[in-house]
């Protein structure tokens, strides 16, 4: 529930936070001029020449296509994104094999999804993670890093707004009773600032990540 909310909800604060930008980090890591694809971009440009990719048409986005079958070439790309997707595509065991494919050997993968959040259609919402399913799911990769993307505290906050919008199906009681508790709960979510430190905190984190190469 931080994002698609009708009329004015959307000035809410978002249920999350992110103390360490891993975008930024892989980002940094890589060589000058590395070709990079960001897949499920939704129109977010990470970089000026990135290739966005989505499944459907928006400013923004270079390349049409499926997840489970790209349009693009193999071994063509030195890192490939894919952040918040996998949880709303049919078959991620498939969208990641394609996200191997197309990325060069000796090349960056970096992938985030979430564990403890509601339900977020985009359009639909199959999928939850833990960070053990989501090393799993990339082991074809060698991992460089992995861990807590999104803290537990935000977590907790995502659910008990979650909670306190789904206790009527009246529209207009279920937002008299969000919005409290969106704004009373959102200072909370600066707590896993510290704990996201904590080697045990992806046991439930909002949202785990891993970065891996491709195996030459």
């Amino acid at each position: 529930m931080g994002w698609g909310l009708p009329g004015i909800l959307k000035l809410l604060p978002s249920p999350t936070v992110v103390p360490v930008n891993q975008i930024s980090r892989t980002l940094s890591l890589l060589p000058a001029g590395a070709k990079i694809c960001d897949v499920g971009a939704g129109g977010r440009r990470i970089t000026d020449d990135v290739v966005a990719v989505d499944f459907i048409e928006v400013p923004g986005v270079d390349v049409v296509g499926d997840i489970h079958d790209l349009p693009l070439e193999s071994d063509s790309f030195d890192c490939v994104f894919c952040t918040g997707t996998l949880e709303h595509i049919r078959d991620p065991a498939k969208g990641v094999s394609e996200l191997k494919r197309i990325l060069k050997p000796g090349g960056t993968i970096y992938i985030d999804v979430p564990f403890i959040q509601g339900y977020h259609p985009d359009p639909t919402d199959y999928w939850r993670f833990t960070l053990d399913g989501l090393r799993l799911l990339c082991d074809g990769f060698e991992e460089i890093e992995s861990g807590t993307y999104i803290g537990p505290t935000c977590g907790l906050v995502w659910i008990v707004r979650e909670w306190a919008n789904s206790l009527t199906a009246n529209r207009i009681l279920s937002n008299l009773l969000l919005i409290p508790t969106a704004i009373i709960t959102a200072p909370l979510r600066y707590v896993d600032y510290v704990i996201i430190r904590n080697r045990r905190s992806h046991h439930v984190a909002s949202a785990v990540y891993f970065r891996g190469r491709k195996r030459a």
